[in-house]
């Protein structure tokens, strides 16, 4: 297999066009869950046990009446969407003056009587722009368990109306406490700017390849405060690039403030993390020179055999350039654009063609050549798969963001449903594959969002 002459062809510019590749941007949950039992149990602890005390007979227009109100139990909260409905139990005292004539002289008494009344309220829950919580509290009723009565000279007065008016005077001062109770206990902004400052922290992802996990947050616009079952769901969105390096720790962002709640948005939950790995071109080489080294290509009574084989960039395009050997001898080179093939994750190439001015050359002492045949043997010979790669750094991502741990209560979760590549670019040194992990993050934060009258987080 020795030819006669080597014809070499003017090579095909080696030129590349590379920008960066910028993240599609992803959506993260960013959640906190409370349990009601919670919020019930530290508003308990910061209510004062005497809520109302009236200890003057003259006040209130000479009302000759003194009323105490004091809790009577446990106050009991439950939640549906994002309205809190409070049960207040009290007992109340009272302390009337009478004036009798006997003896056609006045006299003049104080009696006593206690009752026990549930005040019921009702709660909207809202979060302003700039992270504060913000509640409206207005009465939902009242429910007398024990009414109070006077007894004198064994007649039986009753007070269930009077105590009633104070009562409803008193309410819009019972829901200014109510609010200044919740708020007090909330603490929701000093969790948001850990978890957003936490964003911007490049992390390391454990396995074989140095992989990296980067983050850079944008924006986030709040969830509707949700309640049921027992639980309080405060929730927003956060819009971010999320990028995997390899072999290479990126740089710590440039950490902003926490932004101002955008107005509610209904971003998709999925987010994706754009992953640039390379597949460097001696690499292509040698796969594809090793598929075709050992074999003989026939093209009618002429016979081919492939020596060598490079292949670089090309204004896009990927050149492949084989020295051959046999009936000819001498160097082709052809170009066709790379690909993602996603049914066996390889890097394949399409499109094929002879070069122009290796056609131009060959075509006078080889036509033969270009019946097609040359252009399907590389083509099914340029398969490099890097499923191996992609799938460990699946198993690796997966494995670090599920119940992953971040410190100041944040637990992250993710849930990997697809892989994709959406790029592939030629540079110098390899093909870069822009590969696409989609699924779902989330980022939760449990009871530490409440805090305690010394506002340090509930254990």
């Amino acid at each position: 297999m020795v030819g006669c002459k080597t014809i070499e062809p003017q090579m095909p510019a080696e030129k590349y066009n590379y920008v960066p590749v910028k993240p599609q941007t992803s959506a993260i949950s960013l959640f906190a869950d409370l349990e009601v039992a919670r919020l019930e149990s530290l508003v308990n602890s910061n209510t004062d046990s005497v809520l109302y005390d009236d200890n003057s007979l003259t006040d209130n227009g000479g009302d000759n009446l003194m009323l105490k109100a004091w809790k009577n139990g446990l106050i009991k909260i439950s939640l549906q969407d994002d309205l809190l409905s409070w049960e207040i139990p009290l007992r109340v005292s009272i302390k009337k003056s009478v004036f009798m004539v006997a003896f056609n002289r006045p006299i003049g008494d104080i009696v006593e009587a206690t009752g026990e009344i549930n005040l019921k309220f009702k709660t909207k829950l809202l979060v302003n722009s700039d992270w504060s919580i913000k509640t409206i509290t207005s009465s939902d009723d009242y429910e007398w368990t024990k009414k109070p009565t006077l007894k004198i000279g064994g007649i039986t007065i009753p007070v269930t109306p009077i105590v009633s008016i104070l009562l409803k005077v008193n309410l819009d001062s019972y829901s200014k406490k109510i609010d200044e109770t919740i708020v007090g206990s909330l603490n929701f902004k000093q969790y948001a700017e850990n978890g957003w400052q936490m964003m911007f922290e490049p992390m390391k992802i454990p396995g074989n390849y140095n992989a990296w996990l980067s983050m850079t947050p944008a924006s986030i616009s709040l969830l509707p405060i949700k309640g049921s079952n027992g639980h309080i769901r405060f929730g927003a969105k956060v819009k971010a690039d999320i990028e995997c390096m390899l072999d290479k720790l990126p740089p710590v962002g440039k950490v902003t403030p926490l932004p101002n709640l955008h107005a509610f948005e209904s971003p998709s939950d999925t987010f994706r993390i754009n992953l640039l790995t390379d597949i460097p071109y001696p690499s292509i080489e040698r796969i594809t020179l090793e598929e075709l080294r050992d074999s003989v290509y026939t093209f009618g009574d002429k016979r081919l055999k492939f020596e060598s084989l490079r292949v670089y960039g090309s204004n896009g395009l990927l050149t492949v350039e084989t020295k051959v050997k046999g009936s000819i001898k001498g160097t082709i080179y052809l170009t066709g654009t790379p690909y993602f093939h996603p049914a066996d994750t390889t890097l394949r190439i399409k499109n094929l063609k002879f070069d122009l001015k290796t056609r131009n050359v060959w075509m006078k002492s080889a036509k033969w050549l270009f019946n097609g045949k040359m252009e399907r043997t590389l083509t099914e010979a340029i398969a490099i798969p890097f499923k191996s790669n992609v799938r460990e750094i699946e198993n690796n991502l997966q494995g670090y963001l599920n119940h992953r741990k971040l410190g100041y209560g944040f637990e992250l979760n993710s849930l990997l449903t697809g892989i994709s590549v959406s790029d592939l670019i030629l540079t110098p040194e390899s093909v870069k594959a822009n590969l696409l992990f989609s699924g779902k993050l989330s980022l939760a934060i449990d009871e530490a969002v409440l805090k305690s009258p010394t506002d340090h987080p509930i254990p």
